[in-house]
């Protein structure tokens, strides 16, 4: 760290400077140097090391501003400036702490989520910066305590910045005497109050729990909520049309899951096994089985999906080209694949149409993979299809059985006995975290933990010890005149 003083003044010029530091995108990573001043944030690209094939950014990219602030974060087209950036320090809104290589090393940064009125500060903003500290990149002091000390640095000079769920682990332990305060049980309580959608409140908890967007080993996991994929017509207010969400993707069929609990009890049994024993050896969210495999019609995902496979697209037969067929697979027929979705089902329908034109293959039935095929009520059009399986997660159906999932997925029956009641149970290297990857004495032995984490999918991080509340009835919600939650909470700090 490099520290710059001008004219003998500290105080509204001093500038801090890190080198080594990593930007990561879908795409890859640029690895640059990040200054800091006293208005904004610059990052200076050393190396690009993004996939070479697709540059084009997924979701959160840069663009050229004219004005003369240089170089600001916006969503948009691909910036023709490959040297770095720069962003106000007025627009950073919130910081989460992020995993890069099992290690708590990096930080995610995000501007404000453009919501306006009251609770639009529960919105998880889709503009955000994802930086990395690792030691490999800078020996000089552990990458924790540099991204600590970015955090830090950044608070000093914009107190507005919220650092609410710094750290992601162990939050319920640190706010056990604090209840009223915990920003976490703030947020769950206005949506429980109906201030915020299901699909906001899930990428929200996405982000406290360590997801991102950026990061595809650790990308935003949902539900699937609709179990009917083969009708004409669809009734969203026929629970029959619902996916069950007290229940893990691998126990929604009754034949399958005792196959899945047989070999849980014949693990169990092996005394001669040091593997802790599991029901399922894949996972619900992974890189390249799920993410790289659903979205491969998109960039850069594209790219990356032909890296993985040697520099060519898999085996046309194992392509993503059916939303029934995919249904199908996860939920029944497969006792290998347990997938759940990305928020591109519920947000994005640029991923189901190849218009790109990508040679994806012939598959066995001699039919050329092309766009994915939609369940009839979709009428052929991604775009009805995205906002019918929306408009099927903001229902009330799906609402009143939300936080049984959200109990799977983040919260008390993610792990231990409650997993085993639940049929919750995944290879026990899903549920590693920074602090046990660091247990690991032995180099070879932590390499190959830190590559299943990154390839074969991980939990995420547990943010609920106990039962989720459910939404309260339209009938009892309290009208924002009468909402006692208070703003005086605001500057409260996980740190």
């Amino acid at each position: 760290m490099e520290q710059g003083y001008n004219n003998g003044t500290p105080e509204h010029t001093t500038t801090i400077t890190w080198e080594n530091v990593l930007n990561l995108t879908a795409a890859g990573t640029k690895l640059g140097n990040l200054t800091l001043t006293d208005t904004h944030l610059k990052f200076s690209q050393e190396f690009d090391r993004s996939c070479e094939a697709e540059q084009a950014l997924p979701s959160t990219t840069y663009i050229e501003d004219n004005d003369d602030m240089g170089y600001i974060l916006t969503p948009g087209k691909q910036s023709n400036n490959s040297k770095g950036f720069m962003w106000s320090l007025m627009g950073i809104a919130e910081i989460y702490p992020r995993c890069f290589r099992s290690k708590d090393c990096a930080m995610e940064l995000f501007g404000p989520s453009g919501h306006a009125g009251k609770y639009g500060k529960y919105v998880l903003s889709d503009i955000s910066l994802y930086l990395a500290f690792d030691s490999a990149e800078n020996g000089k002091q552990s990458g924790s305590n540099v991204a600590r000390e970015v955090v830090d640095a950044i608070k000093e000079r914009a107190n507005h910045v919220k650092i609410k769920y710094w750290p992601t682990h162990n939050i319920s332990s640190f706010l056990t005497s604090l209840v009223k305060y915990d920003p976490l049980e703030k947020l769950a309580r206005q949506w429980r109050k109906h201030r915020i959608s299901n699909y906001d409140y899930l990428m929200k908890l996405n982000s406290i729990a360590g997801r991102s967007r950026h990061d595809l080993s650790r990308y935003p996991v949902m539900p699937w909520v609709l179990s009917n994929y083969t009708s004409k017509e669809i009734d969203l207010n026929d629970v029959n049309n619902y996916r069950d969400l007290s229940k893990p993707m691998g126990a929604l069929c009754s034949e399958r899951l005792e196959r899945f609990r047989d070999k849980y009890k014949a693990l169990k049994k092996d005394n001669d096994s040091n593997i802790p024993p599991f029901m399922y050896g894949s996972h619900y969210s992974s890189k390249g089985g799920v993410v790289l495999h659903f979205l491969i019609r998109l960039r850069p995902f594209t790219g990356l999906h032909r890296k993985l496979q040697g520099g060519k697209f898999d085996v046309a037969d194992r392509l993503f080209d059916s939303i029934p067929r995919a249904w199908d697979i996860s939920s029944k027929e497969s006792l290998s694949e347990v997938k759940e979705l990305t928020f591109e089902f519920y947000s994005n329908p640029d991923f189901l149409a190849n218009k790109h034109n990508f040679k994806l293959g012939t598959n066995f039935d001699g039919k050329i993979v092309s766009d994915v095929e939609l369940p009839p009520w979709a009428d052929g059009s991604p775009e009805k299809f995205v906002r019918i399986m929306r408009e099927a997660l903001e229902s009330d159906i799906c609402s009143a059985m939300l936080p049984s999932w959200i109990d799977l997925v983040f919260g008390f029956k993610q792990r231990g006995k409650e997993a085993v009641r639940s049929d919750n149970l995944f290879h026990y290297l899903s549920y590693y975290g920074p602090e046990d990857v660091k247990q690991i004495k032995d180099v070879d032995a932590r390499e190959l933990v830190e590559l299943h984490l990154d390839d074969f999918g991980n939990c995420p991080a547990q943010i609920f010890y106990k039962q989720h509340k459910k939404k309260k009835k339209l009938d009892f919600v309290d009208p924002p005149l009468h909402d006692n939650d208070g703003e005086d909470d605001e500057d409260f700090e996980e740190v």
